[in-house]
């Protein structure tokens, strides 16, 4: 891939121009206050021990930059969110992973009259570590979203979602291109202002480059709002059924399924996020594959310049069908990191990641750790 000769030089001058952009250049805003547009820049030095998620992968230094445009409206009935961003990434000896990759999104909303809801569009490059084919690898992801709630009688409502997602692959000699179609419709009634109970079903529709398809009935039930005093989220848990089609070699699935979110605030200062989910979903290797994980991050605010954060979580993935080899996959990560105001516009962070990655194939056995240095400056 052609790169740009002197990226150090690009990294510079991002933050050159962020810093030396006036306040009255760099936010702007008109139609009253109603609209506005944000400016975004990044630049970072990462470590990363083991770019290529696989036994034995070689480390690299990672210089990285990047631009962020941002634009909102707020006036009318519909609401605008925005943003146009790109992202370069050099490697000091891995030259031919360096990567330029642009993204792409859209947000309508409305959040006034009787039914309220939102429209989203999003495409962007990808470049990443895959933990399923052990390797690196590029894609296009395309998506499209449609949620909406409309209430029907007193404490009831009812909402729904439409979505769409493509993952298109550069070398999809090796890797299978996955769509994916959902459909969703959960009855809520409100136990208070604060809290709703929800019932649903989702159907999802997955096919690959390789002619497998499999159709996915979750039903399930949850929670969401102040589920107890100062812990606020949603949690859903139900029952999967997933039945192949095309050519998968997969057989039927059934089990539980679940997900949620819920974040504890401790004090001004402290604050817990613990997820969780339990699904099975279709890998780049054209896999099905069934995972459970969680995680718990906090975050800690000394004060309006210093905050600090950590990360905890793991979880095991089992791979399904004739094709997953009887593969299981066990991974733990733990994280730490600080984040440093240094003026109004400029901001720093240092964050250190461990990932493991046990499993009962060799090559999937692995350690990696990275070490990040990002500056961000927002106008």
């Amino acid at each position: 891939m052609a790169f740009l000769p002197n990226f150090r030089a690009a990294v510079a001058l991002v933050l050159a121009a962020c810093l030396l952009c006036p306040p009255a250049r760099a936010l702007v805003a008109f139609n009253d206050g109603k609209e506005h547009l944000y400016v975004t820049g990044t630049a970072a030095m990462a470590y990363d021990s083991n770019i290529f998620a696989h036994a034995g992968g070689g480390g690299d230094t990672v210089t990285s930059a990047g631009i962020l445009v941002e634009y909102t409206r707020r006036a009318g009935w519909i609401g605008v969110n925005a943003d146009i961003a790109l992202n370069l990434s050099q490697f000091a000896r891995n030259s031919s992973e360096n990567f330029v990759n642009p993204r792409f999104g859209a947000e309508f909303t409305k959040n006034s009259g009787r039914t309220i809801g939102a429209i989203s569009l999003a495409a962007a490059r990808e470049n990443r570590a895959d933990a399923a084919a052990n390797l690196r690898e590029q894609s296009w992801n395309y998506s499209a979203a449609l949620n909406f709630k409309y209430p029907v009688i007193s404490r009831y409502s009812i909402s729904g979602n439409v979505g769409y997602l493509a993952r298109i692959y550069d070398d999809s000699t090796v890797l299978s291109n996955l769509t994916t179609y959902t459909a969703g419709l959960d009855l809520l009634y409100a136990l208070s202002s604060e809290r709703d109970l929800a019932a649903g079903y989702r159907y999802r529709y997955s096919e690959t480059s390789r002619d497998s398809a499999y159709n996915d009935h979750s039903f399930t039930v949850g929670v969401s709002g102040k589920i107890l005093p100062r812990l606020h989220g949603s949690i859903r848990a139900g029952y999967q059924i997933r039945r192949p089609g095309g050519n998968s070699t997969d057989g039927g699935y059934s089990g539980l399924t679940a997900s949620g979110g819920v974040t504890w605030a401790g004090s001004k200062k402290l604050s817990v996020t613990a997820q969780m989910a339990k699904d099975v979903s279709v890998t780049s290797t054209n896999v099905s594959i069934d995972t459970v994980s969680g995680g718990l991050d906090a975050q800690y605010v000394f004060n309006a310049k210093v905050a600090t954060f950590a990360t905890v979580g793991g979880g095991r993935s089992r791979f399904l069908g004739a094709a997953g080899l009887d593969r299981r996959d066990e991974f733990f990560t733990l994280g730490a990191g600080v984040n440093y105001t240094i003026m109004q516009h400029l901001k720093a962070s240092l964050a250190y990641v461990f990932y493991r990655n046990s499993s009962t194939f060799a090559y999937s056995d692995y350690d990696r750790n990275s070490l990040t240095l990002t500056l961000s400056s927002r106008w």
